[in-house]
């Protein structure tokens, strides 16, 4: 039901009226519209004079980057006594190991590299490649010369299986 217009002009256009006083009114209003709009990007053109009123920001200075022939630092170096040989049967060991290390020597490097924000991203990948080595193994963790005691991996992989045989009822999907 359209609402009946008392008002005829610009009021009456924006209430739906599309007469021709209103019509006339709508066109009269947007030519003086588009006029100050073209008035007003010509005084922000004019010569010598600056478009806008904001300071241009100093140029930012280049973040330091990771300095993969520099000695390795102290977090690496402990990386590296404690991890001396990964088991063979780590899957992927020379790749844990690699990214590991790179991630030691980003957190040695931090500071340099001006990047305080991806302090804790890293260090949360770093601990999830050092349980990944520690629940798989490596060879200082290996127990097979101690009578009665198994291989810790071989353990880690024997309760990944009961979880899954357990879980398996449940349609999780994963399997050992």
């Amino acid at each position: 039901m359209a609402r009946e217009v008392t008002n005829h002009g610009r009021s009456g256009y924006r209430q739906g009226c599309k007469c021709e006083v209103c019509r006339a009114a709508k066109r009269e209003y947007m030519r003086g519209w588009r006029a100050r709009q073209k008035a007003a990007v010509e005084r922000t053109d004019a010569p010598g004079e600056s478009a806008s009123t904001t300071p241009t920001p100093a140029p930012v200075a280049a973040a330091g980057s990771l300095d993969m022939t520099a000695p390795a630092g102290p977090l690496e170096q402990a990386f590296l006594e404690d991890l001396r040989e990964p088991d063979d049967r780590v899957a992927f060991r020379r790749h844990l190991v690699g990214i590991g290390r790179l991630n030691a020597r980003v957190l040695d490097q931090i500071g340099t590299l001006d990047r305080l924000d991806l302090v804790s991203p890293v260090q949360l990948r770093q601990l999830e490649v050092l349980q990944r080595l520690a629940l798989l193994g490596f060879a200082g963790l290996r127990d097979d010369d101690d009578e009665g005691e198994g291989d810790l991996a071989a353990d880690a992989a024997a309760m990944l299986a009961d979880i899954a045989q357990e879980g398996g009822a449940g349609g999780s999907g994963w399997q050992a």
